[in-house]
C-alpha cells in the first residue's frame, strides 16, 4: 500500500457570490482549480477509507502538487512583475499563516488523544513522527524509515499523512529563492521585468524539473524506497506546476479545444486513480499520469461551450469542498487510523462513512474556527516579522504537546521497572524457552507472575542490534565480513543468511564464545543466502552477493556454517532441475561442503499474527489470546523450501518449534519473555534463551563437527 497523502496548500480565496460571468481578466480566483482540489482530495479519502475501490487513489498527492507549484509561483511573479522584486518575509509569512494554524491544531490534538486508543507499543513512533510534523520533515523521517530492515514494517501513525505537507513547505523555501535569484539576474541588464523575468524563471525551473524527474527515474528503478517520500524525487512535480504559471495565459478563444482539453485531464486523472496500484513503481514515469492530467485541467482554464465542465465546476458542494480540502484531508487520516487502533481492523463500508462523515465535520469546523479566522486576522497582517515569530511559538508549543506520548510512556517504564526487577533471562534462570516443560509451553512462570520482558514500550529494538553495523542493506551489492567470538580461536563458525539468521546471533555468537571457536558473519538483510534469486526488485543485487560471499567462504573454508532463511521468501527458480528455491540452497551448501565446512541450518521461528504486538499490549495478563495455530504459524512455501533442499544436501537442521509452540498453538509470549519483536522476527531476548538448545545442535554430544568428535574438539 503506498504511503499516505495529503493536500496542497497554496492560497485559494474564496469565490466572490456574483463568480458566473464577472472574473477579472487576471482571474485572481480559479474555481476549476478549486474544483481539481476537491475532485484530488475526494481521490486521497477513499484511497485511505477503501482501496480496493480506488487503488491508485494515492495520486491526488500529485495532483495538489502540481496546483501548489502553479498558484504560489503566479503569486511570486505578479509580485516581481509589480515591484521587481520578491519579499522573502512576506512570503514567508503568508504561508505560514495558511499553512500552520490547521496543521498544528490537529498535530496538538493528535498526539493528546492518540494514546488513548494507540497500543503502548507504538508510543515512541507516534511522538517521533509528531514532532516531524511539527517541523515539516516528516518525509525524511518516512524516507528513513522505509530503508531501515528494522522500521519498514512500522504500522503508520496518525502523522504519516503529514509527509507531502513537508514536501511542500521544503520547496516554498527553495523556490523562492530561484525566483529571486531570477529578479536579481533581470534587475541587471533590463528594467522590462515582465518578458525577461519569465523567459530566465523559464531557463532556472526548467533545469531544476528536468534534473529532479531524471532523479525519480533513476531512483524508482533502482529500487529505493525512500524515493516515494523524498523531496529531490517530488520537486519536479510542484516545478511543473511552476512551469505551467510562466507559460500559460488565460484566454476565451478556443472555446472547444480548451473543454476538450479539460475533459481529457479529468480523464486522465481518474484513469489513473483506477489503473495505478500500490504495486506500481512511484513517482517516476507513473507520476506523470497525474501531473499532465492536472496541467491539462489548470492549463484549459474556464470553459464554456460543448463539453465544457463549467456546469460541475461551479456547484457549491464541489467549491465547498475545494474550499475545505486541506482540512479535510488534516483529519481524516487521524480519523481513520485512530478508529482503527480502536477497532483493532479497518471499517466496512458503513463505518467508512461515517468516518468520511466526521471527517468532513471536523474539517468545517477547522476551516470556520482556524484557518480563515487566522488568514483574515488583523494582526496578522501588521507584519512579517510578528507573524513569524508568533508560527515559530506556535510550533514550539505544539511540539510541547507532542511529546504526550512518551511522557505518558516514562510513567509506565516505571511501573514496568519495578514489576520487572526479579525477572533476570539468562543461562538457568528458568524464564523464556527454559520456561517450557514437555508439551507445556506456557506464557508466565508462577514466580514472576504476569510480567513481559523486554519492556513491550522498547520491543521493537530486539533484533540482535549488536550485529546492525554488520548487517548490508537489501539492496546493497556485497555483504559485510565481521568477526566476534574468540580472535584466537583455532576453529571457526560463520554465521551466514538473511535477518532471520541474525536474529539467533546473539545465542549463537555467545555459544561459540564459550568454546573458544571465532565467528565470521556475513549477513545481509532481505537477502537469503541462496543461488536462486528471491522474488524481489533487488534480487540481482543480492544474487552478486550471495556468490561473492560464497567465494570467500569456500576459500575461508570455516569448521561450521550457520544459515537458514525467512519462511516467507519466494524463489524464482534459476537452478535447472530443482523447484524453486530449492536448487539455489542445494547448490551453496554442496559448494561448502566440498570445501570441508559442516553446514547447518536453523528453522524459521513460526510466523505470529500481524498485529502480535499490538495484541499482546491489549492482553498483557493473557497473552495466550494472542496465539496462532501451529499449522497456520508454519504456512509458509519457505519451511519446505528448505526442508527440501536439507534433504537433498544431507544438512542438519535445528528445529526448535517445540521451544515455541505446544501441540495446537503458537505462543507469542513464552516464560515471561515477548518472543517477537514484529510481525516475524524473534526478540533478541528470547532468541538468548534459546542458547542451550541452539548449542546443542550445532555441537551435538558424541557427534562429528567437521570430522572431529565433539569431545575432542572442546579440547
Amino acid at each position: 500500500m503506498h504511503a499516505s497523502t495529503t493536500v496542497g496548500t497554496a492560497d485559494a480565496p474564496a469565490p466572490p457570490a456574483h463568480m458566473k460571468g464577472h472574473e477579472d481578466q487576471r482571474r485572481r480566483f480559479l474555481p476549476e482549480v478549486q474544483a481539481l482540489r476537491a475532485l484530488a482530495v475526494a481521490l486521497v479519502v477513499i484511497y485511505h477509507l477503501e482501496p480496493n475501490l480506488l487503488p491508485g487513489g494515492y495520486i491526488g498527492v500529485d495532483v495538489f502538487f502540481v496546483i501548489s507549484g502553479f498558484l504560489i509561483t503566479g503569486h511570486m511573479i505578479r509580485e516581481v512583475e509589480q515591484t521587481g522584486r520578491l519579499s522573502l518575509a512576506k512570503f514567508w509569512a503568508a504561508r505560514a499563516r495558511r499553512i500552520l494554524p490547521a496543521g498544528l491544531v490537529v498535530i496538538g490534538v493528535t498526539a493528546a488523544l492518540a494514546p488513548l486508543v494507540v497500543p503502548v507499543t507504538e508510543w515512541a513512533d507516534l511522538q517521533r513522527q509528531a514532532l516531524a510534523s511539527v517541523f515539516y520533515v516528516q518525509n525524511w523521517v518516512l524516507a528513513a524509515d522505509s530503508v531501515d530492515y528494522l522500521a519498514a514494517d512500522n504500522a503508520p501513525t496518525a502523522f504519516q499523512h503529514f509527509w507531502s505537507l513537508a514536501v511542500e513547505e521544503q520547496f516554498y523555501l527553495f523556490w523562492p529563492l530561484v525566483v529571486v535569484v531570477a529578479a536579481f539576474l533581470v534587475r541587471r541588464v533590463t528594467r522590462n521585468h515582465g518578458p525577461a523575468l519569465r523567459g530566465v524563471l523559464l531557463v532556472l525551473f526548467g533545469l531544476i524539473v528536468a534534473a529532479s524527474f531524471v532523479w525519480s527515474v533513476l531512483e524508482v528503478r533502482a529500487g529505493d524506497a525512500s524515493a516515494y517520500f523524498a523531496t529531490t524525487t517530488r520537486l519536479w512535480e510542484l516545478g511543473a506546476g511552476g512551469l505551467l504559471a510562466v507559460v500559460l495565459r488565460h484566454t476565451p478563444r478556443l472555446a472547444v479545444g480548451r473543454s476538450l482539453l479539460a475533459l481529457a485531464g479529468v480523464a486522465t486523472i481518474m484513469a489513473g486513480a483506477f489503473v495505478l496500484t500500490a504495486a506500481t513503481p512511484f513517482p517516476g514515469f507513473a507520476a506523470l499520469v497525474p501531473v499532465l492530467g492536472a496541467a491539462a485541467v489548470v492549463a484549459a482554464g474556464r470553459t464554456s461551450g460543448p463539453g465544457s465542465l463549467t456546469w460541475l465546476v461551479d456547484r457549491p458542494w464541489v467549491q465547498w469542498l475545494g474550499n475545505v480540502s486541506y482540512s479535510v484531508y488534516l483529519w481524516h487520516f487521524p480519523v481513520i487510523i485512530g478508529f482503527e487502533a480502536w477497532a483493532n481492523r479497518q471499517p466496512h463500508v458503513l463505518e467508512s462513512l461515517g468516518l468520511l462523515a466526521v471527517s468532513l465535520i471536523l474539517a468545517q469546523l477547522s476551516y470556520v474556527w482556524v484557518e480563515r479566522p487566522v488568514r483574515r486576522a488583523r494582526w496578522a497582517g501588521r507584519g512579517n516579522t510578528r507573524v513569524l515569530l508568533a508560527a515559530a511559538t506556535a510550533m514550539a508549543v505544539t511540539a510541547g504537546v507532542a511529546v504526550t506520548p512518551m511522557v505518558r510512556a516514562q510513567v509506565q517504564e516505571q511501573e514496568w521497572q519495578q514489576e520487572a526487577e526479579g525477572v533476570v533471562v539468562g543461562m538457568g534462570s528458568g524464564y523464556g524457552a527454559e520456561a517450557v516443560d514437555g508439551t507445556n509451553v506456557p506464557a508466565f512462570v508462577d514466580k514472576a507472575g504476569p510480567v513481559i520482558v523486554p519492556n513491550l514500550q522498547d520491543v521493537h529494538k530486539e533484533l540482535s542490534r549488536t550485529y546492525a553495523a554488520c548487517a548490508a542493506k537489501a539492496t546493497a551489492g556485497t555483504t559485510p565480513r565481521c568477526e566476534f567470538g574468540d580472535p584466537a580461536g583455532q576453529r571457526t563458525l560463520a554465521l551466514v543468511g538473511d535477518s532471520h539468521v541474525r536474529m539467533f546471533a546473539s545465542p549463537v555468537v555467545d555459544a561459540a564464545r564459550e568454546r573458544g571457536w571465532k565467528v565470521v558473519t556475513y549477513l545481509h538483510n532481505s537477502c537469503p543466502f541462496s543461488l536462486d534469486a528471491r522474488k524481489m526488485s533487488f534480487s540481482k543485487a543480492c544474487l552478486m552477493s550471495n556468490q561473492e560471499t560464497l567465494d570467500a567462504l569456500v576459500e575461508e573454508a570455516p569448521d561450521l556454517v550457520v544459515t537458514g532463511i525467512y519462511a516467507d521468501s519466494l524463489f524464482k527458480g534459476t537452478v535447472p532441475g530443482y523447484e524453486p528455491g530449492v536448487g539455489g540452497l542445494v547448490e551453496a551448501w554442496d559448494a561448502l561442503q566440498e570445501a570441508g565446512s559442516r553446514v547447518v541450518v536453523i528453522k524459521d521461528a513460526p510466523r505470529p499474527r500481524a498485529d502480535v504486538l499490538e495484541c499482546v499490549a491489549d492482553h498483557e495478563e493473557e497473552p495466550g489470546v494472542c496465539a496462532v495455530s501451529r499449522e497456520d504459524a508454519f504456512d509458509y512455501p519457505g519451511h519446505a523450501t528448505l526442508e527440501k533442499a536439507a534433504g537433498i544436501a544431507d544438512v542438519q537442521v535445528i528445529d526448535l518449534t517445540d521451544r515455541y509452540c505446544g501441540p495446537r498453538r503458537c505462543m507469542p509470549v513464552v516464560g515471561n519473555v515477548m518472543v517477537y519483536r514484529d510481525n516475524n522476527h524473534v526478540t533478541d531476548t528470547f532468541a538468548r534463551s534459546l542458547q542451550p538448545y541452539l548449542a546443542e545442535g550445532l555441537w551435538p554430544k558424541g557427534g562429528t563437527v567437521a570430522g572431529h568428535t565433539e569431545a575432542a574438539q572442546d579440547r
